[in-house]
């Protein structure tokens, strides 16, 4: 049986790392400075970085374009214009303006993103120096991450296939315009009208795709344990301040403290969700 979400991932892998984490219902709303919980590959939300007195700056969003993903090429694609028949189109009506989708392949997903834009903390040592104190405190683990990255798109259309000879008819919105018509335009200004061996469909505005987290580095977290022992609860609170070697090394270089994990592989709805704060 085809996963959706692992025809999605496969696809948004391919284009953008393994280091960026997918949101998954779309519907999620991923912001940078969101805080979660990742227990034995299920993540779920643990408040955020200003909840937990973490100071932290955010960049103002920058355009980072759009993304057509098209099943790697395997999709065959016509498009109907308004008023006229086609037979090959069963569910649009003659005067609707519509676009049909055929897949070559049995497992295929379409994807398009429109108007992407980035924010970011733009100062890890800022953030690794604060990390450390939280940690030193006993108030920040190994298993929780911050997210330093999203990347939001004005308007979205994900559609993956459930098994071969796949096919979607999609009617076009009035505000696509009477110009040609390129598949970017699917994202948010189409609706299904039809389909047949469609695993998953969305098409929708103002979605957060793709994030990216830091975490304590794992090999870090050893040798402060094997220098300093174990982390206990209220230690630094009453004049144990954090070894200034260890805020040296998150000034001298954040990666040596931070790493950005790889997102777990399996399919997050299926344990309890990946989180969402708002988005700013």
């Amino acid at each position: 049986m085809v996963q959706p979400f692992a025809v999605y991932r496969d696809a948004m892998k391919a284009a953008w790392g393994e280091d960026w984490w997918l949101a998954w219902p779309l519907l999620q709303r991923v912001a940078v400075g969101d805080v979660l919980q990742n227990s034995r590959g299920s993540v779920r939300p643990a408040g955020t970085l200003a909840e937990r007195r973490i100071d932290h700056d955010v960049t103002a969003p920058e355009a980072r374009g759009e993304f057509v993903y098209d099943a790697g090429g395997g999709i065959d694609l016509r498009f109907k214009a308004a008023g006229t028949t086609d037979p090959l189109f069963a569910a649009l009506a003659e005067a609707d303006a519509g676009a049909l989708l055929r897949f070559g392949r049995q497992t295929g997903a379409f994807v398009a993103y429109r108007g992407l834009t980035e924010t970011s903390v733009p100062d890890t040592r800022q953030l690794a120096v604060h990390l450390i104190g939280r940690y030193w405190q006993g108030r920040w683990d190994q298993d929780l991450l911050a997210v330093t990255q999203a990347v939001r798109a004005d308007a979205a259309a994900v559609l993956v296939t459930s098994g071969a000879d796949a096919a979607v008819e999609l009617r076009l919105a009035a505000s696509v315009g009477a110009g040609p018509v390129q598949l970017l335009d699917l994202a948010g200004g189409a609706e299904v009208a039809g389909s047949r061996h469609l695993g998953f469909q969305w098409i929708g505005d103002a979605v957060t795709p793709l994030y990216r987290v830091v975490r304590l580095r794992r090999q870090w977290l050893g040798g402060v344990r094997e220098e300093f022992g174990p982390v206990q609860p209220g230690r630094g609170l009453d004049g144990e301040p954090v070894p200034e070697v260890l805020l040296e090394q998150a000034f001298d270089d954040p990666s040596a403290v931070l790493e950005f994990p790889s997102r777990p592989e399996g399919d997050p709805s299926a344990s309890g969700g990946e989180p969402a704060g708002e988005t700013p």
